[in-house]
């Protein structure tokens, strides 16, 4: 009898056990928020987060500061993702904040968001105009500026200077060594291709299939040293134009991998091998031909945007401003800018001049 006892309390503890191990395996996990963090004194006070956990939508969520104001909170097919809508037209200095997610039986979680100070005059900035002489530099093509960086160890294809689309080592530390060189030819603003994360088996050195929209490749460098970059070319009165796409992203950027929403990625299996370029400037092109154009994918491993969807547009939009305000930019140029919809390309230029009337 005893033996049974001590049986049966054995088992009481194995089950309690695994049901704490359930709870415990089931608990948030936030992995991602973007934009990683914003500026008061923008025009527009309103900002919408996208975070992105094991379960997010489940929790509850709450802010510690009483002046940002939640003003709605959207959950989408997949559990996931939650997109906050928050205002700070109350907030008129920086500061820190703490997002907490609470479901009863679990362990609460948080992040601390944070709201830095806008540069003076960072809304009247200037931009390039028809007087500046424009050079475009292909980073991993110009200037070996750290060779510790050539391969790095969370990245998939690493350097070979023999495989003539491989990874050749150039840097942003390569360019900002130049910067002398390339003022005395009489630049006076740069273009560089696409330096965001291209996390991607082969092909990444050119950069326009794009893992992470928020975050420079190591292999380039760091977004402190993009920075750096646009700051030594203000130092010698040059400026910097950072090269964009919205039209596609690689299919190993993390969200094709776990996506937001159905309609987030166009799923048109046309590829750019059935290139209808002229159905976009025709008036009299098919609708079906422009209609493949706009939604089909870039090439097979270059997802197409969707940028009617309406949280994509808006993530869009905020990381053009986030980059500008963070690196200083003097311009953008948009990458196959007459591929995704008009009416989004249209309000995009919108709510950037909306920041910056001059840009």
């Amino acid at each position: 009898m005893k033996q049974h006892i001590k049986i049966f309390i054995i088992f009481l503890l194995f089950t309690s056990f695994l049901f704490a191990q359930n709870i415990t395996s089931k608990k948030i996990e936030v992995q991602k928020v973007e934009p990683p963090f914003w500026w008061v004194g923008m025009k527009n006070t309103k900002l919408q987060l996208m975070v992105y956990g094991k379960n997010i939508a489940e929790y509850l969520v709450s802010i510690s500061d009483k002046n940002i104001i939640l003003d709605s909170i959207t959950k989408t097919e997949n559990p996931n993702y939650l997109f906050l809508n928050l205002n700070f037209s109350k907030v008129n200095q920086a500061k820190n904040f703490n997002v907490k997610f609470i479901k009863k039986g679990t362990k609460n979680l948080s992040f601390n968001y944070t709201l830095k100070q806008r540069k003076n005059n960072s809304a009247n900035r200037k931009s390039f105009d028809s007087s500046d002489v424009i050079y475009l530099i292909m980073p991993d093509r110009f200037a070996n500026g750290d060779p510790e960086n050539d391969s790095h160890k969370d990245v998939i294809e690493k350097a070979n200077r023999k495989d003539k689309g491989g990874r050749h080592g150039g840097d942003i530390q390569g360019v900002i060594d130049h910067l002398d060189y390339i003022k005395d030819l009489g630049i006076t603003t740069l273009w560089l291709n696409p330096t965001l994360e291209n996390n991607n088996p082969k092909y990444s050195y050119h950069g326009y299939a794009i893992t992470d929209f928020y975050k420079t490749d190591p292999r380039s460098g760091s977004n402190d040293d993009y920075k750096r970059l646009s700051d030594e070319l203000h130092k010698r009165e040059m400026k910097l134009i950072m090269d964009m796409i919205f039209n596609h992203s690689s299919n190993n950027h993390w969200w094709m991998k776990d996506l937001p929403m159905k309609d987030w990625a166009n799923t048109n299996p046309d590829y750019r091998s059935n290139f209808r370029g002229s159905s976009i400037a025709d008036i009299h092109a098919s609708k079906d031909d422009q209609k493949r154009m706009t939604q089909g994918w870039f090439d097979s491993h270059m997802p197409d945007l969707n940028q009617h969807n309406p949280f994509l547009a808006t993530y869009l939009i905020q990381n053009s401003i986030w980059w500008i305000e963070y690196a200083d930019l003097d311009g953008i140029r948009m990458d196959t800018q007459p591929y995704p919809y008009k009416d989004f390309m249209s309000n995009w230029a919108k709510r950037v001049h909306e920041e910056y009337p001059d840009f």
